[in-house]
């Protein structure tokens, strides 16, 4: 939004803008951070020291923890027979990509977003989309030749939200927001709009977070149907709330492909994913301060129209892994068996004799977490009794 309001006053040039003034220097100083606490738990205040430790902690934070036996992860996945995309969806999600596609995604952005590294925003490429269009399926065309992106592709700057109600001298409270530069968001979107047309094929109706034509209300409607039920007095059932620890940033690339190849979306799609994650580097914004670039190994970019379909790609094994889990039992609402709602990341679980299904799940959880990246803040966690019958 700073960076909007600062394009905005570059336009206006030497017109007198009262308003303008005034917000950029309101936003300057809501976006300042002032102080931050560094790993050793020192508070720093001078700038230049606050986005080195920004720069220090998501360098960390996107270091891959891999598994270290990937015939894991393919045994894990065969088990749980995950559904299949069908032929004619999969040629759709992998055929060649038309000037067509790239004007429909071009049209899609809205005006005034702050832009990448590169400094093209997207209004450039909409005042010149049918010149330009051309000209970027050659380059895309060449890309996928040499299975290799431009490097411009795989930079980005970080702008940092503080998220609500969170300590802002940590840097774990802030959502970390890429900027990327317009052609490669003109091509994850090309992409995203695809697995968007089949995505629903293979993401149970459990999944409302970001799927076309599915909305949270669904899931509400589902808790409190739990919540008002009157169970016999032998069941005992329990909802246990999942926070998961910075979900998108912690899920592990070769987890993701994977899952992309185990839900036969494709060779050329799963291409054009492995070529997105191959070499990417961010630099992180503070106080008008810009870091130098570092690599990223794992997780997904907030701000890719593309990333929160594929999490929900990722995230679905889990759904499964613990439906098809004999030990952990569920309750039943008349003849609905009622598992598991998910919104994106957000996890909300019906648990039924949770003495008894609670010590799986724990272990499923931490066997996904091994292969995938995913791990959970238990501290955030929450478990509610149903049932009067739980000590």
């Amino acid at each position: 939004m700073l960076l909007k309001v600062r394009q905005k006053q570059f336009e206006l040039g030497d017109k007198p803008d009262k308003l303008l003034s005034h917000q950029l220097r309101g936003l300057q100083a809501s976006r300042a951070i002032h102080k931050i606490k560094n790993k050793e738990g020192v508070f720093l205040t001078n700038p230049s020291e606050i986005n080195d430790t920004f720069k220090d902690f998501y360098k960390e934070l996107y270091k891959s923890k891999g598994c270290s036996d990937p015939s894991l992860l393919t045994n894990f996945l065969h088990s749980l027979q995950l559904p299949k995309l069908g032929c004619s969806e999969q040629a759709a999600l992998n055929a060649d990509i038309t000037v067509e596609e790239i004007l429909d995604a071009i049209k899609s952005f809205p005006s005034g977003k702050a832009s990448g590294p590169g400094g093209f925003g997207i209004e450039f490429y909409k005042r010149f989309a049918q010149t330009l269009s051309p000209l970027l399926l050659r380059m895309f065309n060449h890309s996928f030749g040499e299975l290799k992106l431009p490097q411009s592709f795989y930079e980005a700057n970080i702008s940092l939200i503080l998220k609500k109600g969170k300590e802002e001298t940590d840097p774990s409270s802030y959502r970390p927001i890429a900027l990327l530069n317009s052609d490669l968001k003109i091509f994850t979107k090309i992409l995203a709009n695809r697995l968007n047309n089949c995505i629903q094929k293979i993401i149970h109706l459990d999944q409302t977070g970001f799927i076309p034509g599915r909305f949270s209300f669904f899931n509400v409607r589902r808790l409190m149907n739990i919540l008002y039920t009157r169970f016999d007095s032998k069941t005992s059932v329990a909802i246990l709330a999942l926070d998961a620890e910075k979900a998108f940033d912690q899920i592990e690339w070769d987890y993701i492909l994977a899952v992309i190849r185990e839900f036969n979306l494709g060779d050329t799609f799963a291409s054009w994913v492995r070529m997105l994650y191959a070499q990417p580097r961010a630099s992180v914004l503070t106080n008008f301060n810009r870091s130098t670039q570092f690599r990223l190994y794992r997780g997904t970019r907030q701000g890719c129209s593309l990333s929160p379909l594929l999490f929900a790609v990722a995230i679905e094994p889990l759904t499964l892994a613990i439906k098809k889990n004999p030990l952990i039992l569920s309750p039943n609402v008349g003849r609905i068996n009622h598992h598991i709602s998910l919104y994106a990341d957000d996890i909300i679980l019906y648990i039924r004799n949770p003495e008894q299904s609670i010590p799986p799940l724990l272990n499923l959880l931490e066997t996904f977490g091994k292969l995938s990246g995913y791990s959970l803040n238990w501290q955030k966690s929450e478990f509610l009794a149903v049932t009067d019958n739980i000590d």
